[in-house]
């Protein structure tokens, strides 16, 4: 068993309810729900993604598939990386593997490229951590009584991400940038830097360079992959 299979069994939720009850079309109606975008829209992004294999696909209605963290962490992926819908699974594709570059840790939860090497690996391990309650117990025992920053960042041109969580900050960037970073000399780069233009120049359109998923968000998708009882309200 590969690593992201491995990782794809441990991002499946389990409580009271069982293992992860949350359909996809109830993962539709919370980002809905959090404006992320219409449910036609959004919708359209859940059917591309299913039909490309890249979140859990079973039955339909009752049999359908219940939706892992992982399953998620694609489709928000997704989400961010694009206005177009038709080109969800592409676009997903391409920014979930994106890879773990570096990081900043702070005292309230830890990536790295062990345990998170590629984005959708490590926003995966973010809902969890949300969900189970780790990072809030851990910002809280120091004493804030704030709710800790979350974040996800999506750099649509050039197919790189950052995951901020309270004092933690974690970049992942596409594969062929982080080869360029670490070619030796130029004409070891050069190669690479016209391949990582043409790589990436589809997903650049001159508008929404940057998307960013809140808080908010991203709590509402952990608690309902999780069957949390609570979920935060939506926004005003």
């Amino acid at each position: 068993m590969n690593l992201t299979s491995t990782i794809y069994r441990s991002m499946t939720p389990m409580n009271g309810r069982g293992f992860g009850m949350a359909l996809l079309s109830e993962l539709v109606a919370t980002c809905e729900a959090q404006r992320l975008d219409t449910a036609a829209t959004l919708t359209v992004f859940a059917r591309r993604l299913r039909e490309a294999g890249r979140v859990s696909k079973a039955g339909r209605g009752r049999g359908a598939a219940h939706m892992t963290f992982l399953d998620a962490a694609r489709f928000l992926i997704a989400c961010a990386a694009t206005d177009h819908p038709e080109q969800a699974a592409d676009a997903e594709y391409q920014f979930s593997n994106a890879v773990f570059s570096h990081g900043l840790d702070g005292t309230s939860f830890h990536l790295d490229a062990t345990i998170a090497p590629t984005l959708d690996i490590g926003l995966a391990r973010l809902l969890g951590a949300i969900a189970d309650g780790t990072i809030d117990e851990a910002h809280h025992a120091k004493g804030s009584p704030f709710a800790p920053m979350l974040s996800l960042l999506v750099f649509r041109g050039g197919v790189n991400a950052n995951i901020r969580v309270q004092g933690s900050e974690y970049h992942f960037s596409h594969p062929t940038l982080s080869a360029v970073v670490s070619a030796p000399d130029y004409l070891s780069q050069k190669p690479l830097s016209e391949a990582y233009e043409r790589e990436t120049y589809r997903f650049r359109n001159g508008k929404n360079l940057i998307a960013e998923l809140n808080a908010t968000l991203l709590r509402a998708v952990a608690n309902l992959i999780a069957g949390n009882a609570r979920e935060p309200a939506s926004p005003s």
